[in-house]
């Protein structure tokens, strides 16, 4: 990696570190970040701990970049402008929701998750240990919960749902959200990703079970079909890869 793509990555990494952390510092048009997402009760949302797993993503980032500098990977250009566009629209997507555009911040956080399918797949191309893989399948598996949380979330703030139909909107996606689980376990056998989901629908758990506990029942539900399919998953592909030994 030349100097000056160096210094671009660690400086568009800087500036999305240092957004985030004055979105609740200062914070941004005097809203918190959880503050806005506890306006409306959206049941496709996670507990607020659940948020700690940004902290994850973000230093397994930083390691993602060292191993660059380090000269552990070699920076292609997929790599290089995948990153950066996520930098620039992870950025976007705090200022844009800070200003209670959701509707808009919908469309940037789902234009996020497709630059995020691109960093993935050019990772995959450029270098076939799956260490190095870890941090984007972290980051991926976050902002593909993330963009479903802010579509029901544009639901109920903007388009006004009422509950009994946001409730049946959440079982959908829930049911959506399992069946994109089990297939990533099945197709691309990346637990890094199965595991953020299951981190995932575990606050949605703990945050309805007190007043919706339908909602929660049916998540658990969810939650041990995913874990219990991805465990198969993985045996299913080892029977096969023994018996094709040379199949890729």
């Amino acid at each position: 990696m030349t100097i000056g793509k160096q210094i671009i990555l660690y400086l568009a990494y800087g500036i999305m570190i240092t957004v985030n952390a004055l979105a609740n510092i200062l914070p941004i048009n005097g809203y918190q970040t959880g503050e806005i997402s506890d306006t409306y009760e959206v049941f496709f949302t996670p507990a607020g701990f659940i948020f700690s797993i940004w902290g994850v993503i973000y230093f397994a980032l930083l390691l993602w970049l060292l191993s660059f500098s380090f000269k552990k990977q070699t920076l292609s250009s997929g790599q290089f402008w995948g990153f950066l566009l996520t930098c620039l629209l992870n950025t976007s997507w705090i200022l844009i929701w800070h200003f209670l555009l959701d509707g808009i911040a919908f469309i940037v956080i789902f234009l996020l998750l497709l630059s995020l399918i691109f960093l993935y797949q050019a990772q995959k191309r450029t270098t076939p240990s799956k260490l190095y893989l870890i941090p984007i399948s972290l980051y991926l598996g976050w902002i593909i919960v993330a963009t479903i949380t802010n579509f029901s979330y544009w639901l109920v703030a903007s388009i006004g749902i009422e509950v009994n139909l946001q409730t049946i909107v959440t079982y959908v996606l829930l049911s959506l959200a399992t069946l994109l689980g089990l297939g990533i376990a099945y197709f691309f056998k990346d637990w890094a990703i199965i595991l953020v989901f299951i981190w995932a629908m575990y606050g949605i758990v703990t945050k309805n079970l007190p007043d919706h506990q339908s909602i929660a029942i049916v998540t658990a539900g969810l939650t041990v079909i995913l874990i219990l399919g991805s465990i198969i998953s993985f045996f299913l592909n080892r029977k096969t890869a023994k018996k094709n030994p040379y199949h890729f």
